[in-house]
């Protein structure tokens, strides 16, 4: 892969921060970071910094730095630029439509136009549409209460149009000027393609193909279909489709050619069965999806401490994947691990944007980042079982296994690292578990299912500690699950209220006696006092609010 220097202002979030882009040949579903505009891409321009995640369709990465006499503002050149924060809402001075992100702009006298408008004008009068047998007019702005649908697509038009002067009340969408009514669409040579309204056979013909046989959308106003082959395109990929021929060494070493007929079949690189168009190469017998074409070789998932590579063939078996704990075929593509020879993931899963950080390392070398700690913290379990660390000046207590977790962590939870953060005298809530913690933010946390066991667990159970202290009984009470089999009744030494016993509760071996593990631990057992929490944005001293809430610190004692 080669890394490809674009000269463009809008090539990072970061403000006027340029960064080299990279060729992908990689098939995504999103937005674009130059147009702004949301769709499937079939080959792009990405950003391969770590945290910054843009993308760009090739022709607006390709865009020129300056424009010299636009047919809008021919006077003066008009000039790449991203917009500021203070001119969101500027609207552009030719399509009259919000730019959003990235405008040409002219120095001398502040006249804007959004991206598409700066490269691709919209011209002021079209003699001969395709859409239309009369000659087409442009329309900058259209009264919002006058609001009128695409005679093409028939969604209702809220910016500038193109408008027939001939006919009445027939306006068209800028986009939709250059869609004709049949098309004869390079994906499907052999019959033209009609434009339809979705709900015209979707209701009567329950064989009909619904979405699009490429992107799998199912649109929902207008499609191009072929009643002879059963095959449907939507607007997006018809203007935007994916190319007859893919060439991509990574995932093959020879030109792929796409077959567009939806057949079921099992992707040579994700290694599942797959109902959707495909890539083949007849020489080797060799099958891909389109949305599998282009993936990385070398990246780094939340799942795992180390870097995976792509293997065409896992040539091991009864491996399972470490992101959905399924079965990996031997004799597929998969994600496998240099250092940890059991550990492998299956294609999909590790090309997800849930798992990855988009960052492909291939040729970028493995540096080894420092994660362990630099400094004791505290965590805010209970004290009292096991090795302690404390401090003789202001009783600073922290269990062992805390003062040496790492202060960087792949987590389940998003593709990017966490950082082990903690702030003296402040409390957080977390998303994931609702609970209010006055510890550790982003801690280490729990795997939450076992698939041999079928076994699930939410983060507040997960959390939750085996042995603890409480001011009901002098011995230690320790976390019980009885499971479905669980039979007899139990009551609650502190509540007095029936306890389910195919549930987790504690119980003392001792003495007997159960109690609920709400009642032990509390609403706000991640607290400690003097913790100033916000609920509903009122705060609310953890201190002050102890004696209103059901054993919150008061029984828990070392």
């Amino acid at each position: 892969m080669t890394c490809v220097k674009i000269n463009l202002q809008i090539m990072s979030r970061d403000f006027f921060r340029v960064h080299p882009l990279l060729f992908s040949a990689m098939f995504i579903n999103g937005k674009c970071d130059g147009c702004q505009v949301i769709g499937v891409t079939y080959g792009r321009y990405f950003c391969n910094e770590a945290n910054c995640f843009c993308w760009f369709h090739k022709d607006c990465a390709e865009s020129p730095l300056e424009i010299n006499h636009h047919a809008s503002h021919p006077e003066h050149p008009l000039l790449l630029t991203k917009m500021s924060p203070a001119e969101d809402g500027t609207p552009c001075d030719f399509c009259g439509q919000e730019i959003l992100s990235t405008c040409y702009n002219c120095p001398t006298c502040k006249f804007k136009v959004d991206l598409i408008c700066g490269t691709k004008p919209w011209p002021s009068l079209i003699e001969h549409p395709v859409c239309h047998d009369h000659t087409l007019v442009f329309l900058k702005n259209r009264v919002e209460e006058d609001q009128v649908p695409c005679e093409l697509c028939k969604e209702y038009i809220f910016g500038p149009s193109y408008s027939c002067l001939k006919c009445n009340n027939v306006y068209f969408h800028l986009d939709c000027v250059h869609l004709s009514k049949e098309v004869d669409h390079p994906c499907h040579s052999s019959h033209p393609l009609k434009i339809m309204p979705s709900q015209s056979f979707i209701d009567d013909d329950d064989d009909a193909q619904k979405s699009c046989s490429f992107c799998l959308v199912q649109p929902e106003k207008v499609l191009y279909h072929c009643s002879i082959c059963n095959f449907t395109l939507c607007l997006g990929c018809t203007k935007r489709p994916p190319p007859r021929v893919a060439y991509d060494a990574k995932t093959h070493t020879h030109p792929v050619t796409l077959f567009p007929s939806k057949i079921k079949f099992t992707c040579k690189v994700a290694g599942i069965e797959i109902n959707s168009y495909s890539y083949i190469c007849l020489k080797c017998d060799f099958i891909v999806s389109g949305y599998c074409v282009g993936l990385p070789r070398i990246i780094n998932i939340n799942r795992h401490d180390h870097r995976i590579s792509f293997t065409h063939h896992l040539g091991h078996k009864g491996t399972k994947c470490g992101v959905c704990r399924k079965s990996v075929s031997q004799y597929y593509g998969a994600y496998s691990c240099s250092i940890c020879p059991k550990y492998a993931v299956h294609s999909r899963c590790a090309a997800n944007f849930t798992a990855w950080n988009g960052v492909e390392l291939e040729g970028i070398p493995e540096t080894v980042e420092d994660t362990m700690p630099f400094k004791v913290m505290a965590c805010v379990s209970p004290i009292g079982f096991g090795p302690v660390y404390s401090c003789q000046e202001c009783r600073f207590l922290i269990h062992e296994k805390c003062a040496h977790l790492p202060m960087k962590k792949n987590l389940v939870f998003g593709p990017r690292p966490f950082k082990l953060e903690y702030h003296q005298g402040e409390a957080g809530y977390c998303r994931l578990c609702g609970i209010f913690s006055g510890g550790f933010k982003d801690p280490d946390c729990y795997m939450l299912n076992c698939s041999a066991c079928g076994f699930d667990l939410c983060l507040y159970c997960a959390t939750l500690p085996e042995k603890i202290w409480h001011i009901s009984d002098e011995h230690p009470l320790t976390l019980y699950y009885g499971g479905k089999e669980a039979t007899g009744k139990n009551w609650c030494e502190i509540c007095e209220i029936e306890l389910d016993s195919s549930k987790w509760f504690f119980t003392c071996s001792d003495c007997g006696v159960t109690l609920h593990v709400q009642c032990v631990v509390g609403d706000f057992s991640r607290l400690t006092p003097n913790y100033i929490a916000t609920i509903d944005a009122r705060p609310m001293s953890s201190y002050r609010s102890m004696t209103n809430i059901t054993n919150t610190f008061a029984p828990f004692h070392v």
